[in-house]
């Protein structure tokens, strides 16, 4: 049996757990059954130690459920990117991240062997050159470390640190690494940063913070990474729907051209924007359904897809975009009644919630509006919040126009059906 440690050695066996035991607060033990109980139990433990202030159960009966509860307003930092801080590390590790940085103080480069011979002079320690020389080779891929050649042999430095590289940079720094930690993609390394420094965020706080971004990061660096090169990618994305049996739910794996980044302003989920070559169309995939991201060859059209995606945007509602561009954008128009001294929230709304679409007063009291959608069925949502006031609803497609006015009918029929039960309960 394999014994239990908190540290962890990849980040993606517990992104699930920690985005469900934050968003899905009411699941107990046995719905987690992808895994086993053990595997559940192990992911709790480390969860109550990261996140001990913030863990709450609730019992329902003989089962208990654990979640979260963070209010990001009242946070200097992201209590989630302790998942981040919690990589496992060999003894190998933590051992050469001191004695390295030590020996090399000095200013002096050194060769490989030189190295190992001095660590086991000063500090006792005998380390394989090849364990040496990958360690060094990883410092200096961080920018921690600096090689050069002399003759046929490289030596290693230790780069000077900031302060004394950069001595103007200070303290002014740490206004900048506060708020970055906070506010962008990645905050998790701003978080770090003033962790090594001994430093906290006295500057700033974010009311409407989406603190389970850092658990999608994982998978946005090499999208944007993909994005820089004009790479194709080869995702692995799972439902991220609820189900009682996930095995039922298989991972799909989609070859596409990664385009844009999509955030929405009401929910704070973020959409990967990508081409696909085999259905010829743009799709959209949520960040917390991606498993996993492989960088492929460069698209040679990617400069011509991007082109078709800034055409596609401005008729993009939310995140969907339809046949697109293989059909044209749908029209939707509707009227709606209001009273214009009294009611003048409703055209406000109307501004300012419209997204582009075109408003004209047919008449003192009633307007109509229109817009182009490249899936008109996400319209649908915000056009029911006037429910009372429409007076006609059009869609060019026939389907998301029936299926408004089947809504309207059985939103009709279920208030009817409710107002005849309570008139039957009246003395």
């Amino acid at each position: 049996m394999s014994e239990y440690k908190e540290l962890i050695k990849q980040f993606d066996k517990i992104r699930s757990y920690v985005r469900d035991f934050y968003i899905y607060g009411f699941k107990t033990r046995d719905d987690f059954c992808e895994k086993s109980g053990r595997t559940y139990d192990n992911q709790r433990r480390r969860m109550e130690s990261w996140f001990s202030g913030y863990i709450r159960t609730e019992q329902n009966g003989h089962k208990k459920s654990v979640f979260l509860t963070l209010d990001s307003g009242r946070m200097a930092v992201n209590p989630l990117y302790q998942a981040w801080k919690s990589k496992a590390f060999t003894g190998n590790d933590i051992s050469l991240r001191f004695f390295l940085p030590d020996l090399l103080s000095d200013g002096r480069p050194r060769s490989i062997e030189t190295i190992a011979d001095e660590l086991q002079k000063q500090y006792h320690c005998l380390f394989d050159t090849q364990t040496i020389r990958r360690k060094l080779a990883f410092y200096e891929k961080e920018g921690l470390a600096i090689r050069k050649k002399e003759g046929k042999q490289y030596l290693y430095g230790i780069t000077a640190p900031l302060p004394q590289a950069h001595p103007g940079l200070f303290p002014a720094l740490w206004l900048a690494v506060s708020f970055f930690q906070g506010a962008a993609p990645f905050g998790f390394i701003g978080s770090t940063i003033l962790d090594f420094w001994n430093q906290k965020n006295d500057f700033f706080r974010f009311r409407s913070d989406y603190l389970i971004h850092t658990l999608e990061d994982e998978v946005l660096l090499p999208i944007l990474r993909a994005m820089e090169q004009k790479c194709q990618i080869r995702i692995t994305a799972k439902s991220t729907k609820n189900t009682a049996v996930p095995s039922s739910r298989p991972a799909r794996f989609l070859d596409a051209t990664p385009l844009k980044i999509l955030t929405s302003t009401q929910t704070g989920r973020r959409y990967l924007c990508a081409w696909q070559e085999r259905t010829r169309c743009f799709s959209t995939f949520r960040l917390d359904s991606i498993q996993n991201v492989e960088l492929l060859l460069p698209d040679a059209l990617y400069d011509t897809h991007m082109a078709s995606l800034q055409r596609a945007l401005p008729y993009v509602w939310g995140v969907s975009f339809g046949s697109l561009p293989k059909t044209g954008p749908e029209t939707v128009t509707m009227e709606v009644c209001f009273d214009e001294k009294e009611e003048d929230f409703i055209l406000n709304r109307l501004q300012r919630e419209g997204r582009g679409g075109s408003l004209n007063r047919l008449k003192p009291g009633v307007y109509q509006y229109t817009r182009l959608c490249a899936d008109a069925t996400e319209f649908l949502p915000w056009a029911k919040s006037f429910t009372g006031r429409i007076r006609a609803f059009y869609c060019s497609n026939p389907a998301v126009e029936q299926r408004f006015w089947d809504d309207m009918q059985k939103m009709k029929e279920y208030y009817f059906a409710t107002g005849d039960a309570a008139e039957h309960e009246k003395p």
